[in-house]
């Protein structure tokens, strides 16, 4: 399989383009889902970082689907024949606000694509750049790391665990309840059945329970900087994903500190168990 998967490497340099509205009702939904206040929604008013996430849904047909209820490839996305999906990590980096009524444009492309068949089984990485605009220049660069893993490597994942970063100045206990997942999950027009469909996902996936998205624990843990740190303007934000937390583990924690000059903060989650499964770091403006 190892020649198959490196021909895919073709993909890379591939971009397309999509267009969007950032509109109030959006906003709404984002904050309903994560328990927040409204922010301000007249026209002109900045919306929070991250919240991006509830524009330009996915566009795949139900034909173009594979079972998992991914992309089964079609446009710029490798068709590659590996039956899991998770997000390995994500870097963004915030240049100027999305405001509401903004008329938004997004360029995705496939800037690199990382093969690997070890021991365990194959792995491939596909490293997708957002870059997003407003008719004030460049808002949002977004790289997500997904990784399609084969069964093998996908059961291997996340057997060891590393030690706690450090010692929480903050701290939140979060309650993943189907419907938080659920709702986070509609907003983003993600269909992607490990985060609703327990019976896919604990007899064809073999996992215990409903997998928390990654973009949720991190949106979280943005938040958490923005009631911490309320007076920092975050600049860049990333994240690394470890092991899955599940709905029925229970409760999870996320946690973090500040540096002394509050110019960054670092952050992390930990499963019910007590395990380290997120790692990152935000990074705020001087």
């Amino acid at each position: 399989m190892a020649e198959s998967l490196q021909s895919f490497k073709s993909y890379i340099g591939k971009s397309e383009s999509a267009t969007d509205v950032v509109t109030a009702s959006a906003m709404v939904k984002f904050a309903a889902t994560l328990g927040l206040e409204n922010p301000p929604l007249e026209k002109g008013a900045p919306i929070p970082p991250g919240w991006y996430g509830g524009f330009f849904p996915a566009s795949h047909r139900p034909a173009q689907m594979r079972p998992d209820g991914q992309p089964s490839g079609g446009g710029i996305m490798p068709p590659i024949p590996l039956p899991r999906r998770r997000i390995g990590g994500t870097r963004v980096s915030f240049h100027e606000p999305l405001r509401i009524g903004d008329e938004i444009a997004r360029k995705t492309e496939i800037a690199d694509i990382k093969i690997d068949e070890g021991p365990d089984g194959a792995m491939a990485t596909i490293v997708e750049r957002n870059s997003i605009s407003n008719s004030r220049g460049l808002a949002v660069v977004e790289e997500r790391d997904m990784v399609m893993l084969s069964e093998a490597r996908a059961a291997a994942a996340g057997q060891t665990a590393p030690p706690v970063p450090g010692k929480a100045k903050w701290q939140q206990i979060i309650e993943p309840n189907p419907p938080l997942l659920f709702r986070f999950s509609a907003i983003r027009f993600n269909s992607h059945r490990i985060h609703y469909d327990r019976d896919y996902v604990t007899r064809v996936e073999k996992l215990p329970g409903l997998v928390v998205q990654s973009s949720l624990i991190s949106q979280l843990l943005i938040e958490m900087c923005r009631r911490e740190l309320p007076a920092q303007q975050l600049t860049g934000f990333e994240f690394q994903n470890l092991r899955s937390i599940y709905d029925s583990g229970g409760k999870f924690v996320i946690a973090g500190a500040p540096s002394s000059d509050n110019r960054t903060a670092s952050l992390w989650a930990l499963d019910a168990d007590g395990r380290t499964a997120m790692i990152a770091t935000a990074k705020f403006a001087p």
